[in-house]
């Protein structure tokens, strides 16, 4: 009968998130990994036989708890789903967070060729977001909030560049005001024509 485990997995994902954020793959140390996490290298290669392993898991358990959920919230549950659109963008980087880590997804796809193995994560990421652009930009022109004659697929996939772009930036510590203009320029790529806006 092998040992009881003796550590909850949610809890050292979400510690392996925070630190992957910050840090990135190649930058997160087998010691910054013990430290964040309280798992010992025994552990660690039991459960995830590496620190590639590690992280894999870890941006699976980011794509499933935070991009699916802000999915979800301000894409596919958004009343007013053009409304949704921009506050997906503006929650990006109206976080509160000084400096902001940047988004998992994001900063692994530009690290991407040091672990291609999760190259399969970041595909399914973006395409969950894209997926949330299209169904928002569909009910959008349903509703008449813009037009009949939107491409829905074009305007999805331009949405996901600029937005993907904008999370760059932010990583990299442009100022708020230039973001918000990024994010303008991006509802006007789809036609939008908001009052009232921030």
């Amino acid at each position: 009968m092998g040992r009881k485990q003796l550590w909850d997995q949610a809890e050292v994902l979400a510690s392996a998130m925070r630190l992957f954020r910050h840090r990135g793959y190649l930058g997160a140390s087998l010691r910054d990994i013990e430290e964040a996490t309280g798992l010992h290298p025994g552990s660690l290669y039991r459960t995830f036989e590496s620190k590639e392993g590690l992280f894999r898991a870890a941006l699976d358990a980011y794509n499933d708890q935070v991009v699916q959920g802000r999915v979800r919230v301000h894409l596919l549950e958004s009343a007013d789903p053009v409304a949704g659109i921009r506050s997906f963008f503006t929650s990006a980087f109206e976080t509160g967070l000084d400096p902001d880590p940047g988004c998992l997804l994001t900063n692994t796809a530009v690290e991407s060729f040091t672990v291609p193995q999760a190259a399969a994560g970041v595909r399914r990421g973006l395409e969950t977001i894209e997926s949330g652009f299209a169904d928002a930009l569909t009910r959008a022109r349903t509703l008449g909030l813009l037009s009949a004659d939107l491409d829905v697929e074009v305007s999805a996939a331009r949405l996901l560049a600029l937005y993907q772009g904008l999370l760059v930036l932010v990583r990299a510590g442009t100022p708020i005001t230039k973001l918000h203009t990024i994010t303008d320029g991006a509802m006007a790529s789809i036609g939008s024509k908001e009052e009232g806006q921030r």
